[in-house]
């Protein structure tokens, strides 16, 4: 009796839902979390329900959802029975903004183009109406010459009035015609992307009462990331540096998030979340032909983790976005929670958003390598940066209310301090030059060796002194046959694994210090060294 009884119910349970009417929603976004790549929309709409079980289809949403993130909840005396994911290929799509003024466009050149034609029209009804009247005299009656040098004159200058004022409204129609094309050609490519599939989802709620159900709908979308950009700015030498944290968000959701509370979050839900395992470490004597295999494959594997990694890695006085920014520090991310509402449109271009501004304590100082380049470069060794949870990414530099150039920040540094470049500073020049009277061979029986002399000079052409930071090198040996010797670097601080000398000089204005680097390199006579 009781394997009869669950038959009905489940019989009346499944008819009733097969029964159920739809009810269609279309629900307006609430707020957005926008993660490095990736974004989670959401939803809180409230819904007239009947009694009993429901069928709430939510319409209008982003083209590309991730099926597994969906998520819906319900306040109030409901069960959510089924949560299904349809497409709907009948629903006329939503023109937007862009194709609408497009559409606009279009019209109006359409209709210049047919008053265009109306006039050129009208031109050659009159050039037909001239010539079938050009006969101005007959057998009986003649036509003086006075008379004829008139018509004459003016079947001349009227045709030629006519003729070229056709010819220019032809140009004029072959113009709107080439805006014309492009019109279409864009909205073609609008439309293509506006025809797709629109993307529901069928709720199945039952309810033990009729009234008004408040759900909450999210899910996550591919086809959205913000990544960070910085403004730079420093007034004067000695001065603070101020530092604009901004983010460039873009979204091809195919719906515009319009007046929506965005939130910006520095995590990345679309990243591999399996915790790593430690495989078992085997070793064997090496085989010539599997060991260069194995380093073949374990330098794509690098490579292909380097990539991996760097694809992770990437998504004033008035007043700008960043003061109306919150920055919430979470357990595994730092989100940046807006306080008014904006708008980003489904064009997948960045829109860029300011998230923080301050200020940072900075020394400067000059650097220059001379091997490499004859100017000097402004620093910024900026302190208290580990405070503010930056990202890495593109950095426009201001320097004296001038735009300077680009740059990158890199806080993944493991230094104290963050080194920012200002750029070039023309008034000061570094020459490094080869003194061939002080640089000699000398053959020892089966060596020889070479010494090199180089003068390094800095001259400060500014009314001001400078600091100074100038680097240089030698070469390291990689083989013992080869002896590299500093024999003079004047006072410079040397570090002997990397070869690298560093002088740092205090040049008074308008004046020149010059440095000595001497060294020699010892090799086998009948050997070429490379590199040198």
């Amino acid at each position: 009796m009781k394997k009869y009884f669950i038959v009905f119910v489940i019989a009346t349970i499944t008819s009733s839902i097969l029964s159920a009417e739809e009810i269609v929603v279309n629900p307006s976004l609430s707020n957005v979390k926008v993660f490095l790549r990736g974004a989670e929309l959401n939803y809180v709409t409230k819904v007239k329900v009947e009694k009993g079980v429901n069928d709430i289809v939510f319409t209008g949403l982003a083209s590309n959802i991730e099926r597994n993130s969906i998520n819906i909840s319900a306040k109030g005396d409901a069960v959510i029975i089924a949560v299904v994911q349809r497409f709907d290929y009948l629903m006329p799509p939503l023109k937007t903004k862009q194709i609408k003024m497009l559409e606009d466009s279009l019209e109006a050149q359409n209709k210049a183009t047919a008053f265009i034609q109306n006039d050129i029209d009208v031109l050659k009804a009159e050039v037909d109406l001239i010539l079938a009247n050009k006969n101005i005299g007959n057998e009986k009656i003649g036509v003086s010459i006075i008379e004829l040098q008139r018509m004459g004159e003016y079947y001349r200058k009227r045709l030629t009035e006519i003729k070229n004022k056709i010819f220019e409204l032809t140009l004029s129609a072959k113009k709107i015609q080439k805006d014309i094309e492009r019109i279409q050609n864009q909205l073609k490519e609008l439309n293509n992307q506006l025809n797709k599939s629109t993307n529901e989802i069928v709720v199945t709620v039952s309810t033990k009462s009729a009234g008004i159900l408040e759900t909450n709908l999210s899910y996550l979308i591919y086809d959205a990331g913000w990544q960070p950009l910085y403004d730079v700015r420093a007034d004067k030498l000695n001065s603070p540096v101020q530092l604009v944290y901004k983010a460039d968000v873009r979204q091809n959701s195919g719906l515009d998030w319009n007046d929506v509370q965005i939130v910006l979050s520095t995590r990345t839900p679309v990243a591999n979340n399996y915790k790593p395992e430690l495989n078992t470490w085997f070793i064997d004597f090496a085989r010539p032909i599997l060991y260069r295999e194995m380093k073949l494959g374990a330098a794509k594997s690098i490579a292909n983790d380097a990539a991996q990694a760097l694809s992770d890695q990437d998504a004033a006085p008035s007043e700008t976005m960043a003061d109306y920014f919150d920055m919430n520090e979470k357990q595994l991310s730092v989100e940046f929670t807006p306080q008014l509402k904006y708008s980003i449109p489904s064009d997948n271009k960045p829109h860029s958003v300011s998230l923080q501004e301050f200020s940072l304590s900075a020394n400067y100082e000059y650097f220059a390598a001379p091997k490499l380049d004859n100017n000097a470069f402004l620093i910024a060794r900026l302190t208290d940066w580990t405070d503010y949870n930056l990202l890495p990414g593109q950095a426009n530099i201001y320097f004296e209310n001038s735009y300077v150039g680009q740059s990158t920040i890199n806080p993944y540094t493991t230094k104290d301090t963050l080194a920012i470049s200002f750029g070039r500073d023309q008034n000061i020049s570094v020459s490094r030059s080869l003194l061939k009277d002080f640089s000699e061979d000398k053959f020892l029986s089966g060596n020889v060796e070479r010494t090199y002399t180089f003068e390094i000079k800095i001259k400060n052409n500014k009314k001001i002194s400078a600091k100074i930071l100038v680097e240089d090198q030698i070469p390291i040996s990689k083989n013992e046959d080869i002896v590299v010797k500093l024999k003079e670097s004047s006072g410079a601080i040397y570090d002997s694994e990397s070869g690298k000398l560093k002088w740092i000089v205090d040049v008074d204005g308008g004046k020149s210090v010059v440095r000595k680097l001497v060294y020699s390199v010892k090799y086998p006579k009948d050997k070429q060294v490379q590199g040198l």
